[in-house]
């Protein structure tokens, strides 16, 4: 295919090229969920906002996604026909039948993507690709570096938790392997592997009624897409692939999907797939995802925050344990490893990212713009929430008010609370505030779906039974 390369390159001068991401020096790297970390984690500040004078962490509560995985088994089948498209789009270049010659990709990229072939980075579907695995062990250092007090290489403190699947034991493995060097000779850590408590909406018959699998929950996304802007982008994507109709949306995921993997897995390299995208194309198939986000695990829904405060409550049964004693609990550190969503769900509970307007399919180039809720920035690969419980010495810091306090960090940043100070919160108003969560968490509800469904199953069983005794 050299002959091709350079036939391309031969032709570049004459077209008018609409994006050349192989040259790019600043291009478009938020993806929505499947975000690497380093784009969205940019700016940790040199001052250490964890060391807080005249305090000492006492306890740490972590919630920390996945790295970079291989696509999900539902994703496989899809994103191997890109091959074929990809055959297609460079035929097209070769062929020159366009029908906009203003819209097309620059050469240089055409020959990456020439060059593009299927690798799903693992034997397994939906596993830590090796980036993943590193990004992960590498987390785990940082968190032991930033607290040696809490991460320490006593197993005793501490204790983990995730989802019984493939991803969150190998998660699991990276981050030991991170903490010790070693994963094999410290099994022995205290670890629960029961998805209902780690992922507690996946269980609940009623949310998934009402929320997950209704497909009214994304009505907003589907007005959003269905505005004109949005049909254009489909039709200038497929302009700038070279085809003289409009692919269906389905195929632009797909390429979508490509483009954002690509990049998690190598964010050194350029993904040939995110040349097909100009950067305002991105920034609403990002948007898109923010909808979709927003209702399913936000603010959207008032029955996410229903079910999101089991996380609070986890949390703060845990700082309890450790405020109300005088001598020092174990564990120390409780490590969830988790998905994306429930981290939403936390989020979405404690009252943080939340926007003065709601997220909606008509105010994209209003409110939206300046979000709060961007799920690229909130749920990147390798997300992670921490609440630290600190003691404090009475009087040796003008700014701490009292013994107990909880800095609550986001990606290793300060996150926004209203009625705290950069992150920083007296402990009586998480008790105030998120105990009155904890304290009235219940999920009774979710089985309440079942049970009416079961009554009725019941009640047309015995109808038919006595009409047949009649």
């Amino acid at each position: 295919m050299i002959w091709l390369a350079l036939t391309l390159v031969m032709l570049a001068p004459a077209w008018g090229e609409d994006t050349c991401l192989s040259v790019d020096d600043d291009p478009y790297v938020l993806f929505a969920s499947k975000t690497a970390y380093t784009f969205a984690n940019r700016g940790i500040p040199i001052n250490k906002a964890h060391e807080i004078p005249g305090c000492q962490p006492l306890a740490i509560y972590l919630l920390q996604r996945h790295g970079s995985n291989t696509p999900e088994v539902g994703e496989v089948g899809d994103l191997k026909k890109l091959g074929n498209l990809k055959d297609n789009v460079v035929n097209n270049y070769r062929n020159g039948n366009f029908r906009n010659t203003e819209m097309r990709m620059c050469a240089s990229d055409v020959n990456l993507l020439n060059e593009w072939s299927w690798s799903p980075n693992s034997s397994f579907a939906g596993d830590l690709t090796s980036d993943g695995y590193v990004s992960t062990q590498q987390l785990a250092q940082a968190w032991k570096k930033r607290f040696p007090g809490l991460f320490t290489d006593n197993r005793h403190d501490y204790k983990f938790r995730h989802g019984n699947d493939q991803r969150m034991t190998t998660t699991f493995n990276a981050f030991i392997a991170g903490l010790f060097r070693d994963v094999h000779n410290n099994v022995d850590i205290v670890k629960e592997t029961d998805d209902k408590l780690v992922n507690p909406h996946k269980s609940c018959s009623s949310w998934l009624t009402r929320v997950g699998d209704n497909n009214e929950t994304l009505t907003q996304q589907h007005t959003f897409e269905s505005k004109q802007e949005f049909k254009e982008m489909i039709s200038n994507i497929s302009k700038r692939m070279g085809f003289n109709y409009d692919v269906e949306m389905e195929t632009v995921r797909s390429v979508y999907d490509m483009c954002r993997y690509n990049k998690a897995w190598d964010v050194a390299k350029v993904s040939p797939w995110c040349a097909v995208f100009s950067k305002e194309d991105l920034k609403r198939l990002e948007y898109s995802e923010d909808l979709a986000t927003y209702y399913k695990y936000g603010y959207g829904t008032p029955l996410n925050r229903d079910i999101g405060c089991s996380g609070i409550k986890d949390m703060m049964d845990f700082f309890r344990m450790h405020a109300d004693h005088d001598t020092p609990q174990q564990p120390r550190t409780l490590v969830q490893l988790t998905e994306a969503d429930s981290l939403l769900l936390w989020l979405g509970a404690a009252g943080a990212r939340r926007d003065s307007a709601p997220l909606t399919g008509d105010n994209y180039h209003g409110a939206a713009q300046s979000r709060r809720w961007s799920t690229s920035t909130m749920v990147p690969y390798n997300a992670n929430l921490a609440a630290v419980l600190y003691k404090c010495t009475p009087n040796s810091n003008f700014q701490i008010r009292e013994q107990f306090q909880v800095l609550f960090l986001e990606n290793e940043l300060p996150l926004y609370l209203e009625g705290c100070r950069v992150g920083l919160c007296d402990w009586s108003f998480v008790k105030n505030r998120l105990g009155l969560i904890a304290d009235n968490c219940n999920l009774n509800f979710c089985n309440s779906a079942s049970r009416t469904n079961s009554i009725l199953v019941l009640y047309l069983g015995l109808f038919t039974l006595f009409k047949l005794i009649l």
